[in-house]
């Protein structure tokens, strides 16, 4: 991936071809001819809804952060993406760093997208403690799946993939440095799923299919790989 992007641009694709990655130094941009079916945190494309751009923009380690929402929309701006058809998220991570994981399931394809930097690591579990302004560090985690997921089996999508995030932050030994205990997270990770809406509805995403258990592998091992580490097999 870092040789890939060491070049002015690079272009992968995804979901048998559905979904190409434009990326460069600045953003990387998975991109849909067609409308996905999203669930997301993101402060730009948050919510439910429909997306056909999903953009993981770079910062500078010392970005201020006042008004990230007004940044992503000017940065959206700059590359003529409407903010309606946008899914957009930050990163202080180098995007070189970028790991993908592909999985198939039952007929049914995935891609798990992570930059991850956990010098913002924190146990959620932890009180809270000292400044509540976040700092640099998150994990940005991109789903695209190429089936027909209802609102619910989204949400379970949502789930497995955080659970799956946990996993491989202990499997990595990331620990809140406040704490000294296991890291569940950052305080400013983002997520995204996005289904193709192809084919015939399932309900379900959690961890007693299939399909959720491929996605669990797909983001635990992505996640592993952007720390730097190597997932099981």
């Amino acid at each position: 991936m870092a040789e890939a992007l060491a070049a002015e641009r690079r272009q992968e694709r995804y979901l048998g071809e559905r979904i190409v990655l434009e990326g460069d130094a600045e953003c990387l941009h998975f991109r849909s001819a067609q409308p996905l079916r999203v669930v997301s945190s993101a402060l730009v494309g948050g919510g439910l809804g429909w997306a056909r751009h999903f953009c993981n923009f770079h910062v500078g380690k010392d970005y201020a952060g006042h008004d990230p929402m007004a940044d992503l929309r000017t940065w959206l701006a700059t590359r003529e993406l409407s903010p309606g058809e946008s899914v957009a998220m930050m990163t202080a991570v180098r995007l070189a760093e970028l790991a993908v994981v592909e999985e198939r399931v039952s007929g049914i394809a995935l891609t798990v997208a992570v930059t991850a930097g956990v010098s913002n690591a924190v146990d959620i579990t932890a009180p809270l403690a000292g400044d509540p302004r976040p700092v640099v560090g998150t994990i940005n985690t991109l789903v695209f799946l190429d089936a027909h997921l209802t609102e619910g089996a989204l949400v379970n999508a949502c789930l497995s993939a955080s659970e799956a995030k946990v996993r491989a932050l202990a499997e990595c030994g990331v620990r809140d440095p406040h704490t000294g205990t296991p890291a569940s997270g950052t305080s400013t990770d983002c997520l995204a799923i996005a289904a193709t809406q192809r084919g015939s509805a399932t309900p379900y995403a959690g961890s007693a299919t299939g399909l959720g258990r491929a996605l669990g592998r797909a983001v635990f091992e992505a996640t592993c790989l952007a720390l730097g580490q190597e997932g099981r097999s």
